[in-house]
């Protein structure tokens, strides 16, 4: 398994990107969330980073702004007092996120019957997207996002309990929330691929089965087309080390659900 120093290596060049977009926002360049998105697909391209994606890419630079908010806020400091509020109708989906998060940091992930009805009202927000389950995926997004780079206010057990206090709060849509759980193992198994940490199909195998014991959730394991399309193209690992891992994946044949 990779360590989490070695995997924080892997988000050097997006942290650079994101201090970048940072510089600007600080000299007044973006006033709103449409010139931000813009400016988040403009840097990634000049730095070579893709967005935390998988197959799909809808408003995938919106989804993205999550990375800015998180590295602004709990690895610049940036994000205090009049800065925050300066900026509230810019990050307004990424506060409802953060503030949904911390109520359930608060109450360490463990919601009575009223703490349940507080968070599904603050998860059941307009702001988050047109539909429960799209709102659901945005907080699980921001949760993820922070946890995949190894901030310390996102330990992996929070992005675990985010997701069990949605499936709480919203038991229709828990089999649909699971599929992030996938994402999220899918991106930690990619790393291990891009750390050369995985060398062999049977390590991989294994290495999938290791995340999601380790989360102490069951029917979390990724498919395979999902790691090699993550692996090729968030973390740029060579074809040819993917086409010994996946031999018998050809991602031209396959229709993938969205991520």
């Amino acid at each position: 398994m990779s360590s989490g120093l070695d995997a924080r290596q892997l988000y050097k060049d997006r942290i650079e990107a994101v201090t970048e977009i940072w510089s600007k926002i600080m000299r007044n360049e973006v006033s709103t969330r449409n010139q931000l998105e813009e400016l988040v697909y403009i840097i990634y391209k000049q730095k070579g980073v893709e967005p935390f994606r998988g197959f799909s890419k809808v408003r995938i630079y919106d989804k993205e702004i999550a990375t800015v908010y998180i590295v602004g806020k709990y690895g610049l400091g940036l994000l205090d007092g009049e800065l925050a509020n300066a900026l509230k109708n810019i990050f307004n989906v990424e506060i409802a996120c953060d503030e949904a998060y911390n109520f359930l940091k608060n109450k360490n992930f463990q919601l009575g019957d009223n703490d349940t009805e507080q968070f599904r009202k603050m998860v059941d927000n307009e702001v988050l997207g047109p539909k429960t389950e799209e709102r659901g995926f945005r907080l699980l997004r921001y949760v993820f996002t922070g946890t995949i780079m190894r901030f310390p206010d996102f330990p992996e057990e929070n992005f675990v309990g985010t997701y069990k206090a949605l499936s709480t709060a919203f038991p229709d849509l828990a089999d649909r929330f699971m599929r992030y759980v996938k994402f999220y193992v899918a991106f930690r198994v990619a790393e291990d691929i891009a750390l050369g940490n995985i060398k062999k199909i049977e390590e991989k195998k294994i290495m999938k089965y290791t995340h999601c014991l380790r989360l102490n959730l069951t029917k979390c394991v990724p498919h395979d087309k999902l790691i090699r399309e993550i692996a090729l193209r968030v973390y740029k690992v060579p074809r040819k080390v993917l086409d010994r891992l996946f031999p018998n994946e050809d991602q031209r044949s396959f229709i993938p659900k969205a991520q």
